[in-house]
């Protein structure tokens, strides 16, 4: 059986699908990995390569995977891969992405003191670390309009409410 929908083979459907899905941003993002890690401007990069590549790009990646993915890509039995195949493993990864856990992520970054609050101190420091240009009103309104429990900061519930309401995700 070939081509069908979740035909994940080097080149399948759900591949194509995968890489067609994922933003301008990511692709580029994807791209910079790859020439950073193919050091040595080959067009290819081998299993080490692959596992730092792909941590590096945020994602978890454990020895065997590692091993499959290259036994899967690497179709002519060199020990690399090119980048449409690094390409088609990343695509695949951010599509796999739980929008809802990577926010959840997102919120354990910015609780430093682990309270599982954000008090506005840290959401002042965050916007400035972020080059947002808001003045103390501006972050307390954002406290007040997402502060559902009233308790003056924003807990991870909250901030998964104010990044569904402002499409950051």
């Amino acid at each position: 059986r070939r081509g069908g929908a979740l035909d994940y083979r080097p080149g399948g459907r759900a591949q194509q699908k995968a890489v067609k899905s994922i933003s301008k941003e990511q692709r580029q993002e994807i791209k910079e990995a790859f020439d950073i890690f193919d050091s040595e401007g080959t067009g290819k990069m081998d299993y080490h390569e692959l596992k730092v590549a792909i941590r590096a790009m945020g994602f978890e990646i454990k020895k065997p995977e590692a091993l499959e993915l290259m036994s899967r890509y690497d179709t002519d039995e060199s020990g690399y891969i090119n980048f449409e195949a690094f390409e088609q493993i990343l695509a695949q990864r951010y599509a796999a992405q739980d929008p809802v856990e990577e926010m959840k992520k997102a919120f354990q970054l910015f609780d430093e003191e682990r309270r599982g609050k954000i008090s506005f101190r840290t959401l002042r420091r965050i916007a400035r670390d972020l080059g947002e240009r808001l003045n103390d009103d501006e972050l307390q309104g954002m406290i007040e309009e997402f502060d559902l429990n009233q308790d003056g900061e924003i807990d991870e519930e909250e901030f998964i409410n104010i990044m569904k309401q402002t499409a950051l995700y």
